[in-house]
């Protein structure tokens, strides 16, 4: 009877170190959920998006777009929410990867009607973004202002994907009849392009971080410092507002041509902390 008692002892014995070794397994498991930091950052104001088109606006679309985009803002931007709640609907798809050149073919029109052909990065939702799996359906709030623009001034709309750094370039180059991605007005390229009125306000910027490493970031003192990795997007207004915001941290910045890779970056560990813009970072939170 002892010896069974003893063996179902060390037999219970055996199965809680199990079970304790399970557990501390368990608590080893990576926690790549991201969060927001709040409270630690004041931003300079926001700056309006506006349409991008041709330095000198050689084909005439500016009086046109202009009269569309007071359009969708007027009565307090009652348009711009009905788009809104229509975008907040969606289903999100993001690439992996978006080409930086566009396929060599000529624009078709199935209506007859001229083409008007808008780039666009697709990786930054809730303004562009897929809504299929498959990634062919165009989706978000620059698309639908895409869209209102094009019918306003009677023509087919054409979307093209690109990264984010080279459309400006490409329009430069007659590549697209405007470009609609969430872009500020800047001075740097107010040389190469020409903006629309303004037809969208996000909120200030975000700052997203590991939620495992939330408390690391308490004062500005924290981020502002040598060893602090920070990412952003390339050829941004956020990536030049987090080089001055985190002078110290800027010679350390990892700057990526589409969010999603960012996204994992942080997740991984590449980077510490992930500039976006505000109605951006809460979608990848999302």
């Amino acid at each position: 009877m002892k010896k069974f008692v003893s063996l179902l002892l060390a037999l219970l014995m055996i199965a809680s170190l199990a079970a304790c070794g399970k557990k501390a397994n368990d608590d080893k498991t990576t926690d790549d959920s991201l969060s927001i930091l709040e409270n630690v950052v004041t931003w300079n104001d926001v700056e309006p998006y506006r349409v991008l088109v041709q330095k000198g606006d050689p084909k005439g679309l500016l009086p046109g777009i202009n009269k569309a985009i007071a359009e969708l803002t007027a009565n307090d931007g009652a348009k711009i929410k009905e788009i809104e709640e229509k975008v907040a609907s969606q289903d999100v798809n993001t690439p992996d990867s978006v080409g930086t050149e566009l396929p060599d073919t000529a624009p078709k029109s199935e209506s007859g009607k001229p083409v008007l052909v808008v780039g666009t990065s697709p990786d930054y939702p809730p303004y562009e973004f897929y809504s299929d799996a498959a990634m062919t359906q165009f989706a978000g709030i620059d698309v639908e202002v895409a869209k209102f623009i094009a019918d306003s001034m009677g023509m087919e709309l054409q979307m093209e994907a690109m990264n984010f750094d080279n459309l400006v370039t490409s329009l430069g180059n007659g590549d697209f009849d405007m470009v609609l991605a969430a872009c500020e007005y800047s001075e740097e390229r107010a040389m190469a392009c020409d903006f629309s009125d303004p037809y969208y306000t996000d909120l200030p910027p975000v700052i997203l971080v590991k939620t495992a490493n939330l408390d690391k970031y308490k004062t500005l003192d924290d981020i502002n410092k040598a060893g602090v990795i920070i990412g952003a997007q390339k050829n941004t207004t956020k990536a030049n507002a987090a080089a001055d915001m985190f002078p110290e941290a800027a010679n350390g910045m990892v700057l990526e041509a589409l969010v999603p890779t960012l996204i994992t970056e942080l997740k991984n560990g590449t980077i510490d902390l992930l500039v976006l813009d505000g109605n951006v970072g809460m979608s990848y939170i999302k």
